[in-house]
């Protein structure tokens, strides 16, 4: 999408988001568009440990949503944009994970109850 890819950006975002806005931070849509999904895998667990050192270091974050679940359909790009952690075969509707959903799956795992969420 003309974008540069670096997974620290989501560590400083939501630093800056705390900071200027003084409440704690929801992540509703974080991820990268990219053809090369090995790409994708290699940046969201390096993201997630960007934002969970950013936790330890006393931000508040109330959660964390990946975007997106699927290849969709995007108003500027159409089918183009491919974002999804699974395919979607735009003839059959088959949805097929791709090894990026696995490589959030294995980040998640590894901070199941490691991360605590900030009450304010």
């Amino acid at each position: 999408m003309g974008t540069a890819i670096e997974p620290g950006s989501l560590a400083g975002a939501v630093r800056y988001a705390h900071e200027v806005s003084g409440v704690p931070v929801l992540v509703t849509e974080h991820g990268i568009q990219t053809a090369d999904d090995t790409q994708r895998a290699a940046f969201i667990p390096a993201a997630v440990e960007g934002l969970a050192a950013e936790i330890g270091a006393g931000t508040p974050v109330l959660g964390y949503c990946h975007w997106t679940l699927m290849d969709n359909f995007e108003w500027i790009f159409g089918y183009g944009a491919q974002l999804g952690l699974h395919e979607v075969d735009r003839e059959t509707f088959r949805r097929r994970p791709k090894p990026s959903a696995a490589a959030y799956a294995d980040v998640v795992r590894s901070h199941r109850g490691a991360l605590t969420v900030a009450r304010d």
